[in-house]
């Protein structure tokens, strides 16, 4: 019994190492191939894909980049190419992907030439901008971009963009009426809100660039892409293509700009003009004027250009501030009409006005006076002493209700970023502004448009056109198509309580300043073929002592001296432009400003036949 018993457990025994043998070998077995498989894989990454998921694991970034717009077209009236783009390019950094911009951009500068300036500039723009791509070098040449490409793998943080650079095919001739576009700072940051330009680099300055930047920069877009360390593109992710801005057909005539602007090459001073039918402004000149192209783009400073002390960069046209002077007699007597003063009754004109108990002399500009007028001749031959009575009898409460019909004292709406209101003068006025009350002496000599009262040269077309066109106008716009994102640019305007006769009496005196040989502008406008009516006017810079006559003084220096005004339009029964000029510093209206615009509507006239 001992005997099997013993041999039953060495059985057993055997049985249970057996076992454990065949299990150990499995698991040795499964244990090799997982270590196989595990080596498998490390060999297939590690070795077979390590260029691939070494670059996917360490180097590779998703990138968001902002795709600017390209900026819409401006064409004058005739469809001329007024504003484009031409390629330009650029060396950007992200300020993101660089810990020490100072050190890498004087690495580049072993490269390529980067100006302390460009430094300045860059440091600049990096405190005031939230973009996170900075703007170092513009107008990079192939050279430059080729030699910043092929070291672009040494260094990061810095990238070679496209762009495209706003171009002004009329640079002077239109600098003020188009603007100009710049460099995104601290002070655009009110004007231009929203996602749209949140990485902008150029925008509207000035001018019809800035009034309609909207519309004209389009909507940006944007790609998904993977970059290495260096910032190479390795692929595309995704993308949404920018939209291109709309662009602008403008009521500008680019011959009549260019036409006028040889006739003021010489001078300081303005033209506007504008057909009264519609309120479309064919000529928006401001002298002197600046070369856009090359201030704006190469960093020139103006002064290297222009003499600063001229104001260059100042839109006389729609801020300048002059006196109506004269040109203002043909308002005063229309509410003379209003008032039913008799436009024939004779009166004598002498050499100066007084006023009841004073010894004051308003002096007429005619030294020896006009002797006999009615309205009709006061017009013609710009009798000052017959508007100082007429301004005394009316009062200054009268004319200031009057004129405000007319817009002197406010804006005229024009799509510009900047228009200056002018003053059109009274009792309230003075009192708000200045802190004394009104005088007769006053009221007399804004009878002539001098005094307090003030306006622009586009100001002085309005008025003129509400004149050429008997109270209905519409009011001066800049573009051609009238809607820009469906917002309407034009209004009807009726001044009433006034007779057609009494627009026809009036319109008929600015006739014979021009075409009746005693009419102030009669002699300096030759040309009569088109029926041009107007009205001159002089302005005096400065005030002379009661006892010194204007004509014995001599040697005036350039800057007292008149500022000459002309207003007119043509033709006389059917109006189709009105001009106002302004020739600073000359002297009387009739010798420069009435010329040049006589030049100016028969020019319009010549351009309209050829084209018919």
């Amino acid at each position: 019994m001992r005997k099997s018993s013993s041999s039953y457990s060495n059985s057993r025994n055997q049985h249970t190492q057996v076992n454990f043998h065949h299990r150990f070998m499995f698991l040795l077995v499964i244990f090799g191939l997982f270590i196989s498989v595990i080596f498998g894989f490390l060999y297939y990454y590690q070795i077979y894909e390590h260029k691939h998921y070494n670059t996917l694991s360490e180097t590779n970034r998703i990138k968001y980049i902002t795709t600017l717009p390209t900026r819409g077209n401006i064409y004058d009236r005739n469809g001329k190419l007024l504003a484009n783009n031409l390629p330009m390019y650029s060396l950007d950094i992200n300020i993101e992907d660089v810990k020490n911009s100072d050190q890498l951009i004087s690495l580049l500068k072993k490269h390529i030439k980067i100006s302390n300036k460009e430094i300045e500039k860059f440091n600049d723009r990096k405190k005031k901008s939230k973009a996170k791509i900075v703007t170092l070098k513009n107008h990079l040449t192939d050279s430059e971009v080729a030699e910043l490409l092929a070291v672009r793998h040494n260094y990061s943080g810095f990238q070679i963009s496209g762009s495209l650079l706003r171009n002004y095919n009329y640079s002077k001739e239109m600098s003020h009426v188009l603007g100009t576009v710049g460099y995104v700072d601290e002070s655009d940051i009110e004007n231009y809100k929203g996602d749209k330009y949140q990485n902008a680099k150029f925008v509207g300055k000035t001018g019809l660039e800035k009034f309609y930047n909207d519309p004209l920069y389009g909507n940006p877009g944007f790609e998904i892409v993977e970059v290495d360390v260096k910032g190479r593109h390795l692929r595309r992710i995704d993308q949404k293509k920018a939209l291109v801005g709309d662009d602008l057909s403008i009521t500008i005539d680019a011959n009549l700009q260019s036409f006028a602007y040889e006739e003021m090459k010489n001078y300081k001073g303005a033209i506007v003009a504008l057909n009264p039918k519609n309120g479309e402004i064919l000529t928006l000149l401001s002298m002197p004027a600046f070369p856009s192209n090359s201030i704006l783009w190469k960093n020139k400073d103006i002064e290297k250009n222009e003499d600063i002390s001229s104001s260059p960069l100042f839109n006389r046209a729609t801020n300048g501030l002059y006196s109506p002077a004269s040109t203002i007699k043909p308002l005063l007597g229309l509410l003379s009409l209003q008032e039913k003063k008799n436009p024939y009754r004779m009166m004598y004109a002498g050499p100066h006005f007084s006023l009841p108990n004073s010894e004051r002399k308003y002096r007429d500009w005619k030294k020896e006076g006009h002797g006999y007028v009615d309205l009709n001749r006061a017009i013609v031959q710009s009798c000052d002493v017959y508007f100082y009575q007429l301004a005394y009898d009316i009062g200054i409460d009268k004319i200031s209700n009057f004129l405000q019909q007319f817009f002197i004292g406010q804006k005229t709406g024009v799509d510009m970023p900047t228009e200056a209101s002018g003053i059109n003068p009274s009792k309230e006025w003075k009192m708000k502004n200045i802190g004394y009350s009104w005088t007769h002496g006053e009221t007399v000599i804004t009878g002539i448009g001098q005094g307090y009262m003030l306006t622009t040269p586009l100001q002085m077309a309005f008025f003129t056109s509400i004149i050429a066109n008997k109270g209905e106008v519409n009011r001066p716009s800049l573009i051609l198509n009238k809607k820009v994102n469906n917002e309407s640019l034009s209004e009807m305007i009726n001044t009433s309580g006034l007779l057609e006769s009494d627009w026809d009496y009036i319109i008929d005196s600015m006739y014979d300043v021009v075409n009746e040989q005693n009419g102030t502008a009669y002699w300096s406008i030759r040309n009569k073929k088109n029926n041009i009516a107007g009205k001159t006017g002089t302005v005096q810079v400065y005030e002379l002592p009661q006892d010194i006559d204007r004509d014995d003084i001599e040697d005036v220096p350039v800057n007292l001296k008149d500022h000459s005004l002309f207003v007119g339009f043509a033709p006389v029964d059917n109006p189709e432009i009105v001009v106002a000029a302004v020739v600073e510093n000359v002297g009387g209206g009739s010798k420069y400003a009435a010329p040049i615009a006589m030049k100016i509507i028969n020019k319009y006239f010549k351009l309209n036949a050829e084209t018919q």
